[in-house]
């Protein structure tokens, strides 16, 4: 238990959460709960990281389109600092790098309402597919089908060329009869994944309107090199509850950090998704020591006139970011008109490059139970 003078305390409480993983050919379920207790920061808020338990499901490589590429333009995350750490303002229209042997690209992807209708168009699915096909990993919102076949069918098509992809698929979430799923996408030939290790937030104040899904991964590499192991944290915040929501996702990520380093000994948390909001409009969650964010000003919906999605993380104990991240601009990409670049999403996916390995934090040695606090904040470290 982490107890800061002049905070309040907060619970990771004991109501049990479920996420469901079920794989093309297999499928199986955990239910699982653990109580801790760890210090909050502003607020008092109940979030639960419930204990491994598994959602989702199962899922190759592709060719590079035009982006709009957001490099960073700062000290490459070499060292630690205290404050909030920004990505260059600079962008210029480029490709999504090639995968590499060196390097694995992790994406975000709000695939407005993605159900049957548009598995079942061929050319809506189609550049659906070739889009995961460009990725790694792929955190993936907005799934709306009740039928739960439809990312198995997305996925079987991903793989119809040979490929080897997966997919996690979290709970149906939502307080009305519209629910959403989050799901993850990834390579097996390059990316490993314990669906024990997957679970939903259990968010016991029922402050969000949809718990983020938490995935733990880990790339393949050649013997003797160290993996670059990272957990993932895919969120939509409800665009009608922004002002609500907004305000506590520095709380949610320091229960999930917290609960990663605890249960994992995993300081690479990232946390991505669709949060209706440029940086500017991100409050706390943009004081969190040493918060990144890579997509600074350039707007991630498909009509190209807002930033609403976004990849964040400490770049301190995140150091194997290779400073590369952008926006992949679907009409661009696909040579096609705004018109039908919107009948596959009004977001356009995002991206960010990683080192498939394990780097050695700048400010503190591997495995080490250091924690940094500040701004009334305790993290724990490398």
């Amino acid at each position: 238990m982490f107890r800061n003078r002049g905070m309040r305390s907060w619970q990771i409480g004991r109501k049990s959460q479920k996420a469901i993983r079920s794989g093309l050919g297999f499928g199986w379920m955990f239910i699982a709960a653990l109580g801790l207790v760890v210090s909050g920061c502003d607020l008092v808020e109940d979030f639960e990281v419930p204990g491994p338990m598994g959602p989702g499901t199962l899922g190759e490589s592709g060719k590079s389109g035009k982006v709009v590429d957001t490099s960073a333009g700062n000290d490459g995350g070499r060292s630690r600092t205290m404050t909030s750490m920004r990505p260059s303002d600079g962008a210029q229209l480029s490709m999504v790098p090639a995968r590499t042997q060196q390097t694995i690209l992790i994406a975000s992807f709000n695939i407005q309402a993605f159900g049957v209708k548009k598995v079942s168009d061929p050319v809506v699915v189609d550049r659906i597919v070739k889009i995961l096909r460009l990725f790694d990993v792929v955190a993936i919102q907005e799934v709306r089908a009740t039928d739960q076949t439809v990312l198995p069918q997305l996925v079987q098509m991903v793989n119809s060329q040979g490929a080897k992809y997966d997919f996690i698929l979290g709970p149906r979430l939502g307080r009305t009869d519209s629910k959403e799923q989050y799901c993850y996408v990834y390579d097996t030939n390059r990316i490993l994944s314990s669906p024990a290790a997957s679970y939903t937030v259990n968010d016991t104040a029922d402050l969000l309107h949809r718990e983020p899904l938490v995935g733990r991964f880990a790339t393949r590499v050649p013997a003797g090199y160290p993996p670059f192991t990272f957990s993932l944290m895919n969120i939509h915040t409800d665009p009608g509850e922004v002002k609500q929501e907004l305000p506590v996702m520095h709380t949610v990520l320091h229960a999930v950090r917290e609960y990663e380093w605890t249960m994992a000994r995993e300081d690479d948390v990232l946390m991505m998704g669709d949060l209706n909001a440029a940086p500017s409009k991100f409050g706390n969650l943009a004081k969190v020591p040493g918060i990144y964010w890579v997509i600074s000003d350039q707007p991630t919906n498909t009509r190209r006139t807002e930033l609403y999605d976004n990849i964040l993380f400490d770049r301190g104990p995140t150091n194997e970011f290779m400073g590369k991240a952008g926006v992949l601009d679907m009409a661009t990409v696909f040579g096609i008109t705004l018109e039908e670049a919107l009948k596959v999403s009004d977001h356009n996916p995002i991206w960010a490059e990683f080192s498939i390995v394990e780097q050695s934090s700048a400010y503190s040695t591997p495995g080490s139970n250091a924690v940094i606090a500040n701004q009334g904040v305790v993290y724990p470290a490398r």
